[in-house]
């Protein structure tokens, strides 16, 4: 047999080896195939299943037209020269399960912030000269975005409760009173149908004096005073209150709270 006769069988071979595996493989996945009838198939969700379906289903917090009182206390975060602590009190009447109105009174703590009080201590720059804020009384709307439930153990839920706020009313310093506006977004946490905590992230705007006043914090404590390289002698006369400018200013406040639905 001549050698391009054996070449010849030998590429004949290789094809129909290659055309029975094809085929062996077509076959035995044509096998795996099953065929289901379309009755039998999934064709609607299916829910996980609770040991208490019913807390989960129902609405546990009934609020729409009911009251709520509480206490609270906050941190403002940008404030970087008067006390940051502030405590107060709430009170809400719920319109219906969305909206809500109530009053809110806050009182400033006294004294300064820690930054403040750490500039009078090394430069002798007493920054409780300047007019500080005392109180605030404001009308707080909230509209109730979203009502949910959070399942921590398979027996029970905490309903919560996310609402954005607006609020509008008045500042008042130690010499005279502001009007202010407040945004923000809150959450409340129900451990039981009436007892809830209260958390609030708000921005304030308001007209406010500025506390950088130059020739009027100088408290005498330093034998030179103000740092940065000034070297002004001796105690600043104590200003009075009318005499620092104001300009619009922004603080962003923290609020932690516990209410009592009625």
């Amino acid at each position: 047999m001549q050698k391009t006769e054996v070449f010849v069988v030998k590429k004949v071979l290789k094809i129909v080896l290659a055309a029975s595996l094809f085929l062996s493989s077509s076959i035995g996945i044509a096998e795996e195939n099953i065929d289901v009838p379309k009755d039998e198939l999934v064709q609607e969700t299916v829910y996980p299943v609770f040991d208490n379906p019913v807390s989960v289903k129902n609405r546990n917090v009934q609020d729409s037209h009911a009251i709520d009182v509480g206490i609270f206390g906050g941190l403002a975060l940008t404030e970087p020269i008067s006390n940051t602590t502030k405590m107060g009190v709430a009170f809400n009447y719920h319109l219906n399960y969305t909206h809500s109105v109530g009053l809110v009174w806050a009182k400033n703590s006294s004294g300064l912030s820690k930054d403040a009080q750490g500039i009078k201590e090394q430069f002798g720059l007493d920054y409780g000269r300047a007019p500080a804020p005392d109180y605030a009384v404001l009308v707080d709307y909230n509209y109730k975005a979203y009502y949910g439930k959070l399942s921590l153990t398979s027996n029970g839920v905490i309903n919560t409760t996310i609402y954005g706020s607006f609020a509008g009313g008045m500042i008042k310093y130690v010499h005279k009173s502001y009007p202010m506006l407040a945004v923000g977004i809150g959450e409340r946490f129900y451990f039981t149908k009436s007892l809830s905590l209260k958390m609030d992230l708000r921005l304030y705007a308001h007209q406010a004096p500025i506390p950088f006043k130059a020739g009027a914090l100088c408290d005498g404590s330093k034998a030179t005073c103000g740092g940065g390289g000034q070297t002004t002698p001796g105690r600043d006369p104590v200003p009075s209150y009318d005499s620092f400018e104001e300009r619009l200013t922004y603080t962003t406040n923290l609020e932690f709270g516990m209410n009592y639905l009625f």
